[in-house]
């Protein structure tokens, strides 16, 4: 019998579905037999002026080859200092999807709740079914998310709930006031 890497994977990680995402350009182009496609959906940036680039390409000097500091000292301490905030309340990752399955993996789980909204950001889900968390999904309200339904699903069993604004992948957006508002109302 064949290794089957997902049998040995935990009962959450099993059921989860494969992530499906966009196309690649050259699949597009392909496809539909279209040219100079720009690509929104991946944090791409196709227009990247030519300066920035270069100067991104030079600053790297001899230092390219090497492992960078995996702490991210230096970057954490500029962005302290430019947010305004202590370095300790900084986390660094690969990407937005590191840090949320970090988040997971470190406040949840087996059976334990996650909320999330409708129309929200597939990995958050993704990572909460993975961990085996008890997912509840509110509805949304014109394609954003809805605070109340939201808090509703809120119970003594919650441990992380997702609020993204502005919201991928719709780019509704939640004012400073409700937030505030939705944080007080939590137990």
């Amino acid at each position: 019998m064949a290794f089957d890497p997902l049998r040995q994977a935990v009962p959450g990680v099993q059921a989860l579905e494969p992530y499906q995402p966009g196309k690649p350009n050259e699949t597009i182009e392909r496809e539909l037999g279209i040219g100079q496609i720009v690509k929104l959906a991946s944090n791409e940036n196709p227009r990247a002026p030519r300066s920035v680039i270069e100067a991104i390409c030079k600053g790297t000097g001899d230092t390219v080859s090497r492992y960078p500091d995996g702490s991210g000292y230096a970057l954490k301490e500029a962005l302290a200092d430019k947010l305004n905030v202590a370095s300790n309340q900084i986390t660094l990752g690969n990407g937005s999807n590191e840090v949320l399955e970090l988040l997971v993996k470190a406040y949840v789980g087996p059976g334990q709740g996650v909320v999330v909204s409708e129309h929200s950001f597939a990995v958050y889900s993704l990572a909460a079914n993975a961990a085996g968390a008890d997912l509840k999904t509110a509805p949304a309200a014109n394609w954003g998310h809805d605070l109340q339904a939201m808090r509703s699903l809120v119970d003594d069993n919650t441990k992380l709930i997702f609020v993204a604004t502005p919201n991928n992948p719709t780019g509704t957006s939640v004012g400073l006031t409700e937030l505030c508002q939705f944080l007080d109302s939590l137990p």
